[in-house]
C-alpha cells in the first residue's frame, strides 16, 4: 500500500557513526570480502531513504556492500512487482481484520507477490515439506511453492473450523519466515497532522481518511488536505494503495462502508445496500448465500440509474484473469472464482442480480468471518461497463463516473484533485462537507509549510527531522494513531546471494540463500530504527502478521508466532538481544563468505 508512516531522518553521518556502538565485541573487526553487491530499492521519501541508509550501514559494518536506488512511486511499484530488484523496501497494511490478508498475498498468482514466490527459477524448486493431515489434507514432501503454500492458503480459506484455520495460518507464516525473504522491521502507526479547528474527520485502522462530515471552524464549504502525491490509479478494481483507497471511498458507494458513530466507534455498516443480512448456509455443501437489496434511487454521477447487475459486472471484472488486478484474489471466497481467475470461457462468479427487484444474490464457498469488511473494500465497489470500456476512464475528471458521495470536479495532475458533493448521491443530505481539495505532493517540507500557514488542514507526512519538535509544539494536532500493518524489507527469492565461486545449485543453493537472508535479518537493530529513525511510536516487529490481529483464542496472533518460549515471534527484538543476534549472524555468514 502506498501510504507508509513517516520516518525521522537522521543525518547519514550520524547513522553510520552511532549505529553500532552496541556491537563493540569480538565481531567488530570481521569483514566479509566476497559477498555479492546488492542494491536496495526504495521510493522517493526522506524517511524511506533514512531507513535504507541505516540498513546500508548495518551491513557495511561487516563488509557487505549494498547501494541505494531511489525511484518515483509508480516506477518503484512496477519494478518491485516485476521482480527487477535484489532487496526492496516494502510495507503492508491490513485490508480487513483477519491474519489471512497478510498471508494470501504470497500465493504464486497473487498480484502482490513482490518476492516472486513460485515465479521464475523458484517455480520449479521442489523443496518444501508440509503436513496437512491434522487438518484433513495430505502430507507433502519436497513440493514446490504452488504444491505447498498455495494449497495451504486454499485450505485455510475453505476451513470452517476456527481452531484449525488459525493453526494453518501460523503454518503459513512459518513457511514465509523460513525463506528469509521477508524481514519485518516494525509495526506501523499512522502518523499525521490535523488542524485543531477540524471536527467530524475520522480514519480507520487501514489508514483511510474520511472527510464527508468534516467541518473547518464550524464551516462545511471546503477543506484542503494532502495525503500523498499523484495516485497510481483510482480505478476501484486496480487500486492497491491507501491514498487511492481514501479517494475511492469518497467517490464510490459499495454495499458496505466504514463509518463512525457519535461515540467515535468504528463499524462496518450498510451503504448502497439497505442492510447487511446474515447468510444462509447450505448444510450439504457448507456454501453460504447472501441476498442484498439496493436502496431505492441509486444513481451514477452522470445521472444514470445504478443497477444491481453493475455490481455483479464489476466483481467479475475485478476477479478476471484479463484485468489481472492485484486484488483479484479477494474474490477467492466467492463460489466460481477459480474458473473466472483461470480465464475459463464463459465462467462467472456465483453472483446473480435482479435489476427489477434491486437484488444481488451471492454465494460464498464457505463461511467467511470478514465478509462484510470485503464488501467495504474498494475492489468490491461497482463500475459501469460502458464507462470502463476506455482504459483511460479513471485518469481525467471529464471521464470519471462514480456513484459515491463526491464527484471529481477537477484534476490538475501532480497538483490537486478537487472533489465536490455529488447531487445525485442518494445519501447527499447526510454529507456535510461540500468540497474537498486533495493536494498532491510527497514533499514533506512542502506539506508542513502549508499546514503551518493554515492552507492545508491535514497532512499525512511531515519532515522526519521535525518530529520531535512537532510533538512538543503541536501536541493537539500531531497524531499517532493505531494502524494494523508491518514495515519490512523484502528479498527477491530469485536473487543469488552466494559468492561467485559457490558450487551450490538448485535446492541446495536456495537453502543457503535462505540461511543468508535470515542471518542478515539479525543484523538490523529494530529498536534503533524505531527510537532514533522513525520516532513515531512504532514497535519493533518480530513477525510479518502485524500487531492488532487476533488469534483463535482472542490473544494477539504475533505473540503466538514462532517456536520460542523466550520471546514472541521469529526474532528476539528486545534491545538486550541485539548484540547476540549480530554475533549469531556473523557466525552463520562465515559458513559462506571469506573474511579478512
Amino acid at each position: 500500500m502506498k501510504k507508509f508512516v513517516s520516518l525521522a531522518l537522521v543525518a547519514a553521518m550520524l547513522l553510520v557513526a552511532c549505529t553500532f556502538v552496541s556491537c563493540k565485541d569480538k565481531n567488530e573487526d570481521v569483514k566479509f570480502t566476497n559477498v555479492p553487491s546488492m542494491t536496495y530499492l526504495y521510493n522517493t521519501s526522506e524517511g524511506h531513504k533514512a531507513i535504507g541508509e541505516y540498513l546500508q550501514s548495518a551491513l557495511a559494518a561487516a563488509g557487505i556492500n549494498m547501494s541505494l536506488e531511489n525511484q518515483e512511486w509508480n516506477t518503484f511499484l512496477n519494478t518491485r512487482k516485476d521482480g527487477n530488484y535484489t532487496v526492496a523496501r516494502n510495507g503492508w497494511l491490513a485490508d480487513y481484520n483477519d491474519p489471512i490478508c497478510f498471508l494470501d498475498m504470497w500465493t504464486t498468482a497473487s498480484g502482490n507477490n513482490d518476492v516472486q514466490f513460485g515465479k521464475g527459477a523458484h517455480k520449479d524448486l521442489a523443496m518444501y515439506n508440509l503436513d496437512l493431515t491434522p487438518f484433513g489434507g495430505q502430507k507433502i514432501e519436497n513440493g514446490t511453492w504452488a504444491q505447498t503454500y498455495d494449497v495451504l492458503i486454499g485450505m485455510i480459506k475453505s476451513c470452517t473450523k476456527n481452531e484449525d484455520r488459525y493453526a494453518m495460518m501460523h503454518l503459513a507464516e512459518d513457511m514465509l519466515m523460513d525463506t528469509g525473504c521477508i524481514v519485518p522491521l516494525y509495526f506501523y502507526t499512522d502518523l499525521y497532522m490535523v488542524s485543531k479547528d477540524v471536527t467530524g474527520f475520522f480514519s480507520n485502522p487501514l489508514g483511510y481518511k474520511y472527510f464527508m462530515n468534516a467541518k473547518v471552524g464550524g464551516k462545511t464549504d471546503n477543506i484542503a488536505v494532502c495525503i500523498a502525491s499523484e495516485p497510481d490509479t483510482i480505478d476501484p478494481a486496480l487500486n492497491s494503495a491507501v491514498d487511492g483507497a481514501t479517494l475511492i471511498a469518497h467517490l464510490f458507494s459499495g454495499l458496505a462502508k466504514w463509518d463512525q458513530d457519535a461515540n467515535g466507534k468504528l463499524a462496518i455498516v450498510a451503504d448502497a445496500a439497505e442492510s447487511l443480512p446474515e447468510g444462509v448456509t447450505d448444510p450439504a455443501t457448507g456454501k453460504v448465500t447472501y441476498t442484498y437489496t439496493l436502496k431505492q434511487g441509486l444513481k451514477w454521477s452522470d445521472g444514470q440509474d445504478l443497477k444491481a447487475s453493475e455490481f455483479v459486472y464489476a466483481w467479475n471484472r475485478a476477479a478476471s484473469a484479463a484485468l489481472g488486478a492485484d486484488y483479484g484474489y479477494m474474490f477467492e471466497v466467492v463460489d466460481g472464482y477459480a474458473d473466472v481467475a483461470d480465464g475459463k470461457e464463459g465462467a462467472v462468479l456465483n453472483a446473480v442480480a435482479d435489476d427489477e427487484a434491486r437484488t444481488i444474490t451471492v454465494t460464498l464457498s464457505n463461511a467467511v468471518s470478514y465478509w462484510n469488511e470485503l464488501l467495504a473494500f474498494p475492489t468490491y465497489f461497482p463500475v459501469r461497463e460502458d464507462v470502463v470500456a476506455s482504459e483511460k476512464w479513471a485518469t481525467e475528471a471529464s471521464t470519471y463516473v462514480c456513484n459515491g458521495a463526491y464527484t471529481i470536479d477537477s484534476w490538475e495532475h501532480n497538483s490537486k484533485i478537487t472533489l465536490k458533493k455529488n447531487a445525485n448521491f442518494v445519501g447527499a443530505a447526510d454529507i456535510t462537507m461540500e468540497q474537498i481539495e486533495f493536494y498532491l505532493s510527497d514533499d514533506a517540507n512542502n506539506m508542513l509549510a502549508n499546514f503551518k500557514s493554515g492552507a492545508w488542514k491535514l497532512i499525512d507526512d511531515v519532515p522526519t527531522n521535525e518530529i520531535a519538535t512537532l510533538k512538543t509544539e503541536y501536541p493537539d494536532e500531531f497524531k499517532i494513531a493505531g494502524q494494523i500493518g508491518t514495515y519490512y524489507v523484502c528479498f527477491n527469492i530469485n536473487a543469488n546471494l552466494l559468492p561467485a565461486d559457490s558450487k551450490l545449485t538448485g535446492v541446495e543453493a536456495e537453502k543457503a540463500n535462505a540461511e543468508i537472508r535470515k542471518a542478515m535479518a539479525l543484523m538490523f537493530d529494530r529498536n534503533y530504527i524505531v527510537d532514533e529513525v522513525a520516532q513515531g511510536g512504532q514497535l519493533p516487529a518480530s513477525s510479518f502478521v502485524a500487531m492488532g490481529m487476533t488469534d483463535a483464542d482472542g490473544t494477539e496472533f504475533y505473540k503466538n508466532a514462532g517456536t520460542s518460549d523466550k520471546f514472541d515471534g521469529y526474532y528476539d527484538v528486545s534491545a538486550d538481544a541485539f548484540e547476540d543476534n549480530y554475533a549469531a549472524a556473523i557466525e552463520i555468514l562465515k559458513n559462506y563468505y571469506a573474511t579478512k
